[in-house]
Formats: structure tokens, sequence, C-alpha cells
């Protein structure tokens, strides 16, 4: 076979992966219809969009790109879904952000994409059904938890239905070589997490800090010996070269989203639970709870207090649970819990994030 012929079949292979599409896409149109007639199963099924994808990698055995193959499917489970109905999605914006990079690669490109600040009106916009879902910043494994949010958790109706884990990228955005630029705009967290390569490369350069990366891109796209740190995303958006990649000084930045709406997920299997409790302050109220989820082999991943507002000195706890709410073992544990202390609140049952 020479190349022609091999590029034909590449042809012929490709004619039968839009043809699968085609019947793909009328089953997704049929589903979305049988949802809408029980007027009870949601559009978006975060359970089964992550069966789909982890079904699809372990039967793959490292024949394509992992990564590559769940940004496909990622699209692909999008575009059908946006067959049934085309979903909006509130983040914090302005575009080009890491909140808009998170939302977009959670839920591929055909959603409609609203960008909201500051980030706790997000809750706001879905409470109100002005949008379908929110995306919000909840934690920073260099600089912890987003404490706005997690108060906002206190009083709302909503449920966390999905997460998504997204490493932050700074790069260095300008429309000149590196030798040539006289200006960096950023924000001042980005600047803080690029210091030691700016020292290094970029020593003695002017740092303007302004209100978010995705501005930094904006400026620097209308000023020609001027730079940005920035994403990928804010590079696309405002067509402006990346000049360096990968400038920060921690590669495992991650920042951890919530997927907020009106109900949690089912079980896919890798779930995760997150609550909300208050306590008596006396000696041991935290050790009992912690000897509770022990006794019934339940495995607490994250723990946080903030102050509950109500009374000087008592606090709240957030806490992660690596479990579904429906499993039997954790049903008896929120009951035993519950008879401890002053409130137990389920914020959301979803599954795990990548």
């Amino acid at each position: 076979m020479d190349l022609t012929d091999w590029r034909t079949e590449i042809d012929e292979i490709d004619e039968q992966i839009l043809s699968l599409l085609h019947e793909r896409s009328k089953l997704a149109i049929k589903v979305g219809k049988l949802k809408e007639e029980t007027g009870k199963i949601s559009i978006y099924a975060p359970h089964r969009e992550k069966q789909i994808i982890d079904r699809l990698k372990s039967i793959n055995c490292d024949q394509f790109p992992e990564k590559q193959l769940e940004k496909i499917f990622a699209e692909i489970i999008s575009a059908c879904r946006s067959l049934e109905k085309k979903i909006r999605v509130a983040y914090l914006g302005p575009l080009g952000s890491h909140g808009h990079t998170a939302s977009l690669e959670h839920f591929g490109s055909s959603v409609e994409f609203i960008p909201i600040v500051p980030q706790t009106d997000i809750f706001a916009e879905v409470e109100s059904s002005r949008v379908d879902y929110g995306t919000v910043a909840i934690e920073n494994s260099t600089y912890g938890t987003v404490r706005d949010v997690l108060e906002m958790f206190l009083h709302s109706p909503l449920h966390i239905c999905s997460e998504r884990l997204l490493p932050i990228r700074h790069h260095l955005l300008a429309l000149s070589v590196p030798e040539d630029i006289s200006k960096i705009y950023s924000h001042p967290q980005s600047f803080a997490q690029c210091r030691q390569w700016l020292h290094q490369n970029l020593p003695n350069i002017q740092q303007v800090e302004v209100a978010s990366t995705s501005v930094a891109a904006e400026i620097a796209s209308k000023e020609p010996k001027s730079a940005a740190i920035a994403s990928s995303l804010a590079s696309d958006i405002y067509k402006i070269p990346i000049v360096a990649n990968s400038i920060m000084d921690n590669p495992n930045n991650i920042t951890r989203f919530l997927v907020i709406g009106n109900q949690s997920a089912q079980k896919s299997g890798n779930d995760r639970t997150s609550i909300l409790f208050g306590i008596n302050d006396e000696v041991g109220a935290l050790c009992q709870i912690l000897s509770i989820l022990e006794s019934n082999q339940i495995n607490m991943s994250k723990i946080d207090s903030f102050p509950s507002q109500h009374k000087p000195w008592e606090y709240v706890f957030f806490a992660d649970l690596d479990v579904h709410v429906e499993d039997s073992n954790v049903q008896i544990a929120l009951k035993e819990i519950t008879d401890q202390c002053l409130f137990l609140k389920v914020l959301g049952t979803y599954p795990r994030g990548t």
C-alpha cells in the first residue's frame, strides 16, 4: 500500500465515525424526549457521563492517548446533550478565566456560558433559574479553601452535583518576543505564583497588577511591547500568542471547582459526599463525629471550619466523605452524626473529579 491507499482508508474510517455520530445523535434525541415526558430526569447526568468516560478509558488499553480520548468524548457528549437541551452555565468571569476553562473542560463547548462577577452571585443565578448550573472554585492546593463560597452553602438550597480539578497553568502571552517586552500585566496572585520565573527571565520588567488574568491578556493584545500572564484559553480568545509556556513556580498547583445545581447525582461508582455540620463547644465533640465515621468505614478526605456568624467562637465544619449518600453505612453514620450535632446539612453527592 502507498500513501494514497492509506489516506483513502483513513477517509473511509472517518465516514464510519461520522455515521456512528449520526446514530448516537438520534439516540440522544430519543433519550431527551423520554426525560421530558417523565419530567424527573435531568438533561445533565454527571454520574452517567463519568461512567461513559471511565468505561472507554478502561477498554482503551493505551491504544489512543487517554487525555485526548477524554476530551473527544467530552465534546461528543456535550454535542449530544445539546440536542436534548442547550444548558446555561454560569462561571466567575470574565472570558478566559480559570472558571471559564474549568466549565469548558467539564461541560464541553456545546453549552451557553455566562460570566458572572463576583463568584458568590453565581448561587443567585442558579437559584433563580436564570442559568441551569454554576461552576464555583472551592479550594486551591496552594492557597487553601475559598471561604466565601463555603459560607454560601450554609443558606443556599442548591446541591453540589459534580466537581472538576483544574491544573493551573500560567503562560506568558505577548505580541512580541520576550526580549522586547517592557511591561507585564496580570493578577497579583499570578505574579506571586510566577515570581521565581520572572526573576530569572524578566527581572527588570515593570509589573502592572490588574483585576484578572483575562483583563491582562486583553490589554496586552492591544499593546505591542506588553505581555500578560494568563491562560491558554485567554490566548485563544484575545488572539495573543504564548511566548513562554508554563511559567508558574509550582507545577502542581490545582484548583478544585464544584458544579452547583438543583439536584445531586446518582451513583457513578467513584463518588464523594460533602456535608456541613455544627457541634457543641465541649470536650471531644469533634472526636465523636470522627469516631462515627471510622466505625462505619467512611474515609473523610477533607475537613475545614469557618465562623458560624451566629455566635462568637462558634464554628461550622465542612467535610468531604469518599462515599455516596445512598450507601447503607453512610445512612447509618449520618443518622448518628445528626444525633450528636447542632445541625447537619448534606450539600450533595457527586462523581469524584479528575
